[in-house]
């Protein structure tokens, strides 16, 4: 062996710069942990193969855009329980004392969700899991590695007491629009995750009016801190159907293809996902963040008028706000309930108030007037609060008589009898309601209030459903928008409002809307059927 072959030590120079060169390595793998991910972890892809994870175009874009607190809607099967899997995983193996949690919607995706960590683990290189050390394995679907303190968790959204009493430093929420109890059981996790630590909540859409629809809004008008990442299916280029070129395109395919680049084979995808998937297409592959929302849900109301209407009212100036009106009787109070004003009363102009009773309790129902010009049928005033009937009915009286003597229609089921017998036999108001039912053998017979029951709210719900489709009804209230889109019909077939959701305003401007139907002559003191 010749001299210039021989082994020989490296000088301490050389010895520092390969220490501080695998030491920079180290660091930026703790930074960015996506090499250490590509290089250390396996998958199994679609065709069943177990391969390196190499992140695909979806999970490229996002990981630079992470932050510790992300709000994603996105399309199915583009990666993302695999990649918070990777990166959480990475930060756990990486990091002592690091717990790290991923909740699933139900206990299938659980069990899958627990294989893809599984095989992580199973295909770690050898050096990395002795740096880990040996894990403790339990029938819970978790990793436990005593020599780090590091603790990998698969869950179900189900299980309220997941994460009391320990500090989860990384938490995923997967398909969170199909969550039983979202709003309780997240804010139980949130309790454990502490500042610096990782929140990643992601689902495909599932209607409106669900909490991640909610959070989805308010994370996107900045109302919580959550940064919004929303991802397209055409985001994933292996949504695509190899096949020559198409002859003719519908507008929408043109529309695509112009304003996002699409492909024919990507059009060609998606003609038959359609075909498949119908109505639900929108839903399981979002093309906007808005119709992907109301293709799943059996809405009452038309919903892109609805929010056309949301729209403009965005750009309309504030209502004027009151807290009391004159009253002749010396009641002027409002408060606890507030007055909301677009047009004050016009002289000469008549004027309709729909109202819905709530019970007057702090966790009750709330009570509300819908005002409308009768001419116009436009919305010029909402009441709204949770106030005694009794009280309510002072309130209305001198809303109604504010509004040039309105006709009143006030919903007399259940705590409406009570603001009835205050309205008419305390303030005796001059213009109340009188629901007239034809009887066979009396004729008509008039009876005061609106009764709501299964004969007169299909066509309540109906009239106004038209009146707003048609923009016969012009609204002025957010609020009052906002309960129209969540008012839906149920699997029984009845029409009302999502769990969770109001439709106080709902009904007071369909009571509104139904006596703004019968005529009366501007000037005179004209009572027509029904008054």
């Amino acid at each position: 062996m010749s001299m210039s072959a021989r082994w020989l030590p490296p000088s301490p120079e050389a010895a520092r710069r390969a220490l501080a060169a695998e030491i920079r390595q180290v660091l930026q793998h703790r930074r960015d942990p996506r090499p250490w991910i590509e290089e250390n972890l396996w998958i199994r892809d679609k065709g069943r193969r177990v391969i390196p994870l190499i992140f695909n175009a979806v999970q490229r874009d996002y990981h630079p855009y992470v932050t510790d607190r992300d709000m994603i809607l996105k399309a199915r099967q583009q990666g993302f329980t695999t990649y918070c899997c990777a990166r959480f995983f990475a930060d756990t193996i990486l990091h002592h004392n690091t717990t790290s949690v991923m909740v699933a919607h139900d206990l299938d995706s659980a069990e899958r969700t627990f294989r893809i960590v599984q095989l992580f683990w199973e295909r770690l290189p050898e050096e990395e899991r002795k740096q880990a050390g040996k894990p403790r394995f339990s029938n819970r679907r978790e990793f436990l590695w005593p020599k780090i303190n590091s603790h990998f968790y698969v869950g179900t959204a189900g299980a309220l007491t997941l994460g009391r009493g320990q500090t989860i430093n990384n938490l995923h929420c997967s398909e969170f629009a199909f969550w039983l109890k979202p709003q309780e059981s997240l804010a139980a996790l949130m309790q454990a995750v502490p500042a610096g630590g990782n929140i990643v909540i992601e689902s495909t859409p599932n209607g409106i009016g669900n909490y991640f629809h909610d959070l989805w809004r308010q994370a996107k008008a900045g109302e919580v801190k959550y940064r919004w990442h929303f991802y397209m299916w055409w985001d994933d280029p292996s949504y695509a159907l190899p096949g020559p070129p198409l002859a003719e395109l519908t507008e929408r395919e043109i529309y695509l293809q112009a304003r996002y680049g699409l492909s024919d084979d990507q059009v060609r995808w998606r003609r038959a996902k359609e075909r498949d998937l119908r109505e639900l297409f929108k839903q399981e592959y979002p093309e906007d963040d808005l119709s992907c929302f109301l293709a799943s849900t059996r809405a009452c109301f038309d919903l892109a008028r609805l929010q056309q209407i949301a729209t403009r009212i965005s750009g309309e100036p504030a209502p004027e706000v009151l807290s009391a009106l004159p009253h002749p009787a010396g009641i002027t109070g409002l408060t606890p309930a507030r007055l909301l004003v677009w047009r004050r009363p016009q002289e000469g102009r008549l004027y309709v108030i729909g109202a819905d009773v709530g019970e007057g309790l702090a966790q009750g129902d709330a009570s509300c007037a819908v005002v409308l010009d009768r001419e116009r049928g436009e919305q010029v005033a909402e009441l709204y609060g949770r106030v005694p009937p009794d009280r309510f009915a002072h309130m209305l009286d001198a809303l109604g008589r504010w509004y040039n003597r309105a006709q009143l229609a006030v919903e007399r089921n259940n705590h409406g009898h009570s603001t009835l017998n205050t309205l008419r036999n305390v303030c005796h108001y001059p213009w109340l309601y009188y629901h007239v039912r034809y009887d066979a053998r009396y004729g008509q017979q008039p009876t005061l209030g609106w009764p709501t029951d299964q004969a007169t709210k299909p066509i309540l719900v109906d009239d106004l459903a038209a009146a707003i489709a048609e923009g016969s009804l012009i609204l002025h209230s957010g609020a009052l928008v906002d309960e129209c889109m969540t008012f839906v019909t149920t699997n029984s077939g009845s029409q009302e409002a999502e769990q969770g959701k109001l439709d106080d305003r709902v009904m007071a401007a369909g009571i509104a809307w139904q006596v703004r139907k019968r005529p009366v002559t501007v000037g005179t003191t004209q009572r027509p059927a029904g008054w």
